[in-house]
């Protein structure tokens, strides 16, 4: 057997940078053009020259973006039909792509017992001393990688496949939640009770996978595994007979199984929440059966190689 480092999930002998390296590769390739993104050129021209877009890349006349500042792109564009002030989305913004992210400080105590802590719970068992000193120096050299702080972001979604919201406040302040942020303070929760807005990453994700247009993305793209690949394939081109999504339990509740027979194909509505199920990973086991008699039976698999 191959010894691992606990929760990376790699190999000893293998450097976590390449793993971290790959991914921001993907995430990092500019490859989206304003048309990709659904936006003008005067639009972007305007938002440009208040600041509020990312850089981009130029090649001739189009300009290129990459999947982390496509996101952005969507999430601006919603921030603009709420009406959201200029000077509001430029702080976000400008929050969202610091390049001197928090995230190279050293960690705190109580980041650190929170984080030796969810290690424990992942690996069953207490680790020594020297084992939590190599795993958080890993950790806290792969955050170099991070070209700006919405890129930590975005990855994290990927790694844990959690819903991670991010709250824009009245004041202009900016709070990440989700799962890291969870295990590394699961006392900091914003008080949301005060005026705000949410902004769910999990929501993008899902509308970037019901985009039909941006199938040609999809395999550049490490969203999705490939059996999800495959239901989604199914879905689109409606080879899909019966579909059955269950879901684990979540505060000792258990939501009711989806299950979909289909006599000619899925409803719109019923694809979207296909989508976000698979988007954000929310499931514990899928069954598919096609039209033509082949079955796929898959459990949901958490990313672990970040």
């Amino acid at each position: 057997m191959i010894e691992k480092y606990i929760a990376l999930g790699i190999p000893v002998d293998d450097n976590p940078f390449d793993y971290a390296d790959e991914i921001l590769e993907n995430l990092q390739r500019r490859q989206f053009t304003l048309k990709d993104a659904g936006i003008t050129s005067r639009v972007h021209n305007n938002w440009r020259s208040l600041g509020i877009v990312p850089d981009s890349e130029e090649d001739g006349k189009k300009l290129y973006f990459d999947f982390i500042q496509y996101l952005w792109l969507q999430i601006m564009k919603d921030l603009r039909k709420f009406g959201l002030p200029l000077e509001t989305i430029a702080a976000v913004k400008d929050y969202l792509f610091d390049p001197n992210i928090e995230e190279n400080r050293a960690w705190s105590d109580s980041e650190r017992e929170a984080l030796r802590k969810a290690l424990e719970s992942e690996a069953q068992r207490p680790i020594t001393d020297e084992e939590f000193e190599q795993i958080e120096g890993y950790l806290s050299l792969r955050r170099l990688f991070y070209p700006y702080r919405f890129s930590a972001i975005v990855l994290s979604h990927f790694q844990h496949r959690s819903d991670t919201n991010i709250y824009i406040f009245g004041d202009g302040r900016v709070v990440v939640w989700g799962k890291a942020e969870q295990d590394a303070n699961p006392e900091g929760k914003p008080d949301l009770d005060e005026p705000h807005i949410n902004v769910p990453l999990g929501h993008y994700f899902a509308q970037f996978i019901n985009d039909e247009t941006k199938a040609e993305f999809m395999p550049k793209i490490p969203i999705l595994t490939r059996e999800e690949n495959e239901v989604l394939r199914a879905m689109r081109s409606d080879e899909v007979k019966e579909l059955t999504i269950k879901f684990s339990k979540k505060g000792g509740k258990r939501r009711a199984d989806l299950i979909t027979k289909v006599d000619k194909q899925l409803s719109d509505n019923q694809k979207k929440e296909i989508a976000r199920i698979l988007g954000t990973r929310d499931y514990s086991t899928i069954t598919m059966k096609t039209q033509n008699g082949t079955q796929l039976t898959f459990e949901e698999a958490q990313r672990t190689r970040l």
